[in-house]
Formats: C-alpha cells, sequence, structure tokens
C-alpha cells in the first residue's frame, strides 16, 4: 500500500513544508482537496487499466475522507457499483449534499440495480421537468417508461428535441415506434435519424446502420444528402472559425466518411465569398471533391484557387496531380504481364 500511494503522497509532503498559511486550517483543507483529486484519478485509473485489486486498496485508503471531499464520491460509487456493490454505491452518493448531474444519474443506475424502480422513476420525472435537466435524464426515465406508457414515453423523448438533433433519443424513439408496429411514424424517425447521423462520426453511424438494418429498414446511404439546415448551420459556424477548414478536410483525407465530407463541401462551397482566404478554401474544395470522387469539381476548384493565388505551390501541385497521366489501371497491368510471361 505504501509503495502504491507514494507518487501520490509524496508531492504532497513536499508542498505542505512549503507552505506559509496565514490561517491555520488554509492548509489542511488544502491538501485534503488536492490529494482527494488525486486519489479519485488514481482509481479511475486503475479501473480503466484493469488493476481492480489497486482500485479497491486505493478506495479503502480513500472512503473515509469521502462525506467531506465531493470529488472523490464518484469514482467510488462507479467502483463500488461495477464489483456488484449498488447498495454501497448508493450510501457514498447519499453524502453528497449537491449532487452534480453525472453523481444524480448514478443514483438512478444505483436504484435501478437494487430493484427500486419507481423511486427511480420518481426522481427522474421530477428531474427532467426542469428545462437545467441533461438529455441522459429524460433518455433514461423515456426508457424506463417504455414498455409501461409508451405514449409517455414518447413525450418524454420529445423534449430532448426542442433544440437539438441527438441521435439516442432519436433510435429510442425509432425503437418505440417498431415496436408499436407504426411504421409511418418510425419512419419519420428513422429519416431524421440517418440526417442527423449523416454528421456524425463513423462510430455513431456505423451503430445507426447496424440498428436500422436490424429492424428491416434501410441503412445509412453512402450518397445521403445533407439537409439544408445542416449545410446553413455548418457555413455559419466556417464563417466564425475559418481555420477549422483545412483541419477538417485533413480529418476526412485520413478517415473518409462519404456523408460528412458532402456535408463540409456544401458548407464550404456556401461560406466561400464571406471567408477571407478564398484561395486555402478552394484547395479544401478540391481536396473534398477528390475524396467524393469528383476529379473534374476537384481540378475546377484548384484552377480557380490557383488564379487567385499563383503562388500557392499547395495549389500548383494539386493542379499538376490533378492534370498528369492517369495511374495505369491494375487490371491490364496484370493482364500484360501475363501475356508476357506466356
Amino acid at each position: 500500500m505504501v509503495g502504491l500511494l507514494r507518487p501520490i503522497l509524496w508531492p504532497l509532503r513536499r508542498w505542505v513544508s512549503t507552505v506559509k498559511p496565514v490561517d491555520g486550517r488554509l492548509p489542511k483543507t488544502a491538501v485534503r482537496r488536492r490529494l482527494a483529486r488525486r486519489l479519485a484519478d488514481a482509481i479511475d485509473r486503475a479501473v480503466a487499466m484493469g488493476l481492480w485489486d489497486h482500485a479497491d486498496r486505493i478506495a479503502k485508503t480513500a472512503a473515509p475522507m469521502a462525506p467531506d471531499c465531493p470529488r472523490l464520491v464518484e469514482p467510488l460509487a462507479r467502483l463500488r457499483l461495477a464489483q456488484g456493490d449498488p447498495e454501497t454505491a448508493l450510501r457514498l452518493i447519499e453524502t453528497c449534499q449537491t449532487p452534480p448531474a453525472s453523481l444524480r444519474l448514478l443514483r438512478a443506475t444505483c436504484l435501478l440495480f437494487l430493484g427500486r424502480r419507481t423511486d427511480a422513476n420518481l426522481d427522474l420525472y421530477r428531474w427532467s421537468s426542469r428545462a437545467s435537466a441533461p438529455l441522459d435524464a429524460r433518455l433514461l426515465l423515456g426508457l424506463l417508461e417504455r414498455g409501461v406508457d409508451d405514449s409517455t414515453a414518447i413525450r418524454t423523448l420529445r423534449r430532448n428535441l426542442r433544440h437539438l438533433e441527438d441521435a439516442r433519443t432519436l433510435q429510442a424513439l425509432v425503437l418505440i415506434g417498431a415496436k408499436r408496429r407504426r411504421a409511418e411514424q418510425t419512419e419519420t424517425w428513422a429519416g431524421r435519424l440517418r440526417a442527423c447521423c449523416s454528421a456524425g462520426g463513423d462510430e455513431q453511424a456505423a451503430i445507426t446502420d447496424l440498428m436500422l438494418r436490424s429492424l428491416g429498414m434501410t441503412g445509412l446511404r453512402a450518397d445521403a444528402a445533407p439537409t439544408t439546415e445542416q449545410v446553413n448551420a455548418l457555413a455559419m459556424e466556417l464563417i466564425t472559425f475559418e481555420p477549422a477548414i483545412p483541419t477538417l478536410t485533413e480529418a476526412q483525407r485520413r478517415r473518409p466518411h462519404l456523408p460528412t465530407a458532402r456535408l463540409l463541401a456544401r458548407a464550404v462551397e456556401l461560406a466561400l465569398p464571406d471567408l477571407s482566404d478564398g484561395p486555402a478554401a478552394l484547395h479544401a474544395l478540391a481536396r473534398l471533391s477528390i475524396i467524393l470522387g469528383d476529379q473534374n469539381s476537384a481540378l475546377g476548384f484548384a484552377e480557380r484557387g490557383l488564379a487567385e493565388n499563383p503562388m500557392s505551390a499547395a495549389l500548383a501541385l494539386l493542379v499538376e496531380e490533378l492534370t498528369g497521366p492517369m495511374p495505369p489501371d491494375p487490371v491490364s497491368v496484370v493482364a500484360s504481364v501475363r501475356r508476357q510471361a506466356a
């Protein structure tokens, strides 16, 4: 134990030795706060690495500090819940007078593990009625209501969509619609889910595609067109923060996701008149066109950019790349080699 805690405690000893407080209570409070933060981080690291015995030993040392250090409560409660002890996790959470949103959600999870579904439902219902409630609170409440009262579940989940399209909420609505055999309603939610995921990451898109196909529905189409609202919103953001354009373009070059590349290209083209560096934006559009398989548009954007900035080496190289000889067809090369060998 001493060996495990030495890296945590040693900086604290050195720090305490250099402090010269005016108020005698200040160093003790500051030390406890700093130690609590280090212990909480140590528990999280040990759990992430699968070192459950180490995490448990640190937790036993940290537990007496938890009532006075809210920073320790959440990692301790998560650890106990993962170890199959929701009762201890709940006791720890209830020592916190003003729990943050993440801890309150963890409390609802503990109640469910303990079979106290009604208590969890009531707390989530009261919480979800507030505008400040997180999306996860209404999502969990909607999932609890699903099967008991689907209409109430739908109303709860739709509140999450008042200001933004949340993929997880839309997924839940699609599942409820499919369960109720409401084909038209389900396809409406699925359409919104497809549009939402067309601008999301590859992982989210893959999960959504798998879910829709498992329900016998059309998955995400590689040629799905972004909505006008999505294009307008992204264009405004790019005008506000123009340096993001080359970064986003490079990300697509490294890991292409055609719906996202299509959305980005349309947004950059829409924002082009209001951008300060037109040649750089045209270079991005040329690169995005290559990703989308449109060589003619790529050349057009590159030549426009080079005309605006003849000194751009990047655009000159891109024009040369696009106008150079086409690489030989691999099938033709193989056939030629075989003929020569024969």
